[in-house]
């Protein structure tokens, strides 16, 4: 259930509610995680919920609600609210959430089943659906404000003045939601975190045959598991990286370590990558290099460099490691597609992927090349892209030591 949700979930960012002011849309996507009847989303008001949208919901107004119930809702510390508004609609089997911007409650969401109750897994998996679906509310209504803005000013119903004060308050609201919107994407993130770590560790230890022989097939299926969890986990990882750097939160963790031992725990890690594809990797590394730097940090900037050599490689992958006037080299090179001389300044821009018939069939978030640089710009590095189309690339580090 859990990896069906991680695959589906990515379809609620494609939604645009300005286009579908039903949210038909959005009640598909979440129907394909959570089997369910019916569905509504409802504002909350001082002494209503307002029926927003729906999707089969037989209730079709707002339902009246005293202070104290009110009050319930509003208080997210207060728990669980699935009791409550089972007596409120009438219904049995259902779920309900808050649905919250930032610290802000500005409704809620339920799910109706007719025949059967929801399991403590579907809840966990509709509660993070919950958020994004609050997220998509908030940009819709910010895209209304927008719209009453501009008509506005075209219809010339505010003087100049008028206008440009509107103006720069919405700017201000546009920049606190994009600030909003990367926390929500933190938060989504460590959610979906969650149970990927169990998903990948639950396959580790089945191929570790902890709990029992495997046959062939069984081996492969496990395998390609835990695969997909890594490149998953690898995803989030990037979208919390990203947050991290727009908001100028990153920090580094400095320690002395060798490059050997770092690279090598990489390479470990992307193996059952490079097995699947029968590549081979060779590694020329001087063991006795040393570099002060964030570990977690320059792994993470080796992973990103290695994984794309393996996505796009025909047969082999070199990593080189060596010292140069007080400098560290390292080199990943492959033999891959190649990337062509003009894309070379665009590859560490943010969401920017090189369109070939290739690369289309690959999952990625846009963003590895770019948290590589931010990376090694952090550690007062450079970085270094060789390549022609066809013939292969090679990705070159240069870090002071110390």
């Amino acid at each position: 259930m859990f990896k069906n949700a991680v695959e589906k979930i990515s379809k609620f960012y494609e939604i645009d509610l300005t286009k579908n002011s039903h949210a038909d849309e959005m009640f598909d996507v979440l129907n394909e995680i959570i089997k369910f009847d019916s569905a509504a989303v409802f504002y909350l008001a001082p002494n209503d919920l307002s029926l927003e949208f729906g999707k089969n919901f037989e209730l079709y107004h707002d339902i009246k609600i005293n202070e104290k119930i009110s009050k319930i809702l509003y208080d997210k510390s207060s728990g669980e609210i699935t009791d409550i508004v089972k007596k409120l609609i009438g219904k049995s089997h259902i779920l309900a959430v808050r649905l919250s911007v930032k610290d802000s409650v500005i409704g809620v969401f339920v799910i109706e089943r007719e025949k059967e109750d929801f399991s403590f897994d579907e809840k966990l998996i509709f509660e993070t659906c919950a958020k994004i679906v609050a997220n998509l509310i908030k940009d819709l209504e910010l895209s209304n404000v927008l719209k009453l803005q501009v008509k506005a000013m075209q219809e010339g119903l505010i003087e100049t003045h008028q206008s440009y004060e509107i103006i720069k308050k919405q700017n201000k609201k546009i920049k606190e939601n994009e600030k909003l919107q990367n926390k929500f994407l933190a938060n989504v993130s460590h959610d979906l975190r969650t149970p990927l770590n169990s998903i990948i560790g639950l396959s580790e230890a089945l191929s570790g045959k902890f709990f029992g022989e495997l046959n062939q097939k069984q081996q492969d299926y496990v395998e390609d598991i835990k695969i997909a969890g890594l490149k998953l986990l690898g995803m989030i990882n990037e979208i919390l990286d990203i947050t991290k750097i727009e908001s100028h939160s990153l920090k580094l963790n400095l320690s002395e370590f060798k490059v050997s031992d770092a690279v090598f725990e990489v390479c470990n890690i992307i193996n059952p990558l490079v097995l699947k594809k029968k590549l081979v990797l060779d590694t020329n590394i001087d063991n006795n290099l040393s570099i002060v730097a964030d570990y977690v940090k320059f792994q993470q900037i080796l992973l990103n460099l290695l994984s794309n050599a393996v996505k796009y490689a025909k047969s082999k992958i070199i990593i080189d490691v060596s010292l140069k006037g007080g400098n560290i080299l390292i080199s990943i090179k492959d033999d891959g597609i190649g990337i062509p001389k003009e894309h070379h300044r665009k590859i560490f821009g943010k969401f920017y992927q090189v369109q070939d018939t290739l690369l289309k069939t690959e999952t990625s978030t846009g963003l590895g090349l770019t948290i590589v640089k931010e990376f090694v710009k952090l550690h007062r590095g450079k970085i270094q892209v060789i390549s022609a189309e066809n013939e292969g690339t090679e990705f070159i580090l240069n870090f002071p030591q110390k």
